[in-house]
């Protein structure tokens, strides 16, 4: 018979800190550094984004439709994303938090007057039909068990870490675009494919300047919330276990979103007939 004393599974929490430390919370400039930089090691975790294909560079319909299958499948994150901000909301008391939230989730279901009235969905609707994706194609195309995989894993994170770990697992995502602007990643290391800006993606395809909103209203709201995140972190992770947990969500949070890249990546290279068999993500 095992003795009790000594038959004991022990588990461990990867980002708690020792319950023997007495690590104190970094200050907010710090802490807010330290976010920004976990974020940047999470992207360049993976490989980078591949060259775009001879086809893509060479064919103004290949182009369309490989662009606009990439944005097309970007779709699925942009309908859950408010709701795993909503799980957040639901579980945070303090109103400033709250209303950020709300702003965000306004801009990103209902009206964002950046938009000419959209709201982000609708944007992505709205370049996916400029690239000749109907409206009816893109609700008619399911997610792949890897998109679905990495959805509902970053609602777990939204709905079982400490609102301060969900909101920088999910609200987080969006501060990427400030550790660009503040030289924590390469806009390249990050973007990929669409590096060289909507204006050289309108070129590749053959349709006129100006033609596509997504990318440059993103860079934008991106800045905007993701700055109003890292605000709230500063203000509300304020011992060092919870300052952890922020980092180890964001990481994990940041590998789901790569992965999901990489699979739109796939997905585009199979729609204008190369081989994709395989998700690379290492």
């Amino acid at each position: 018979m095992a003795d009790t004393q000594t038959d004991v599974i022990t588990t461990k929490t990867f980002f708690r800190v020792p319950s023997e430390s007495d690590a104190a919370a970094l200050p907010p400039d710090e802490y807010e550094a330290r976010f920004l930089q976990v974020q940047a090691e999470a992207v360049r975790a993976f490989r980078n984004h591949p060259p775009l294909p001879d086809e893509v560079l060479n064919d103004h319909e290949k182009a369309r439709r490989y662009f606009g299958v990439w944005q097309m499948n970007h779709s699925f994150f942009a309908k859950m994303f408010p709701s795993y901000l909503m799980n957040i909301a639901a579980k945070c008391p303090y109103q400033d938090v709250r209303r950020e939230i709300l702003h965000d989730c306004w801009d990103e279901e209902v009206s964002d007057p950046d938009a000419d009235g959209m709201c982000h969905i609708e944007v992505l609707y709205y370049d996916s039909g400029q690239l000749g994706i109907s409206r009816e194609e893109a609700e008619a195309f399911e997610p792949t068990p890897i998109f679905m995989a990495c959805m509902h894993a970053l609602d777990n994170l939204s709905r079982t870490l400490t609102w301060q770990g969900g909101y920088a697992a999910v609200g987080g995502l969006e501060s990427i675009r400030v550790a660009v602007k503040r030289g924590y990643l390469e806009k390249g290391e990050f973007e990929g494919p669409w590096a060289a800006s909507a204006n050289r993606v309108e070129k590749l395809c053959g349709i006129p300047e100006g033609s596509l909103m997504n990318a440059g209203l993103h860079q934008a709201k991106d800045q905007l919330h993701g700055g109003g995140v890292l605000d709230i972190l500063k203000k509300y992770a304020t011992t060092r276990e919870v300052q952890e947990e922020t980092f180890w969500a964001i990481k994990t949070a940041r590998s789901f979103r790569v992965i999901t890249t990489r699979e739109q990546i796939r997905l585009a290279r199979a729609a204008i007939g190369l081989p994709a068999g395989e998700l690379a993500v290492t």
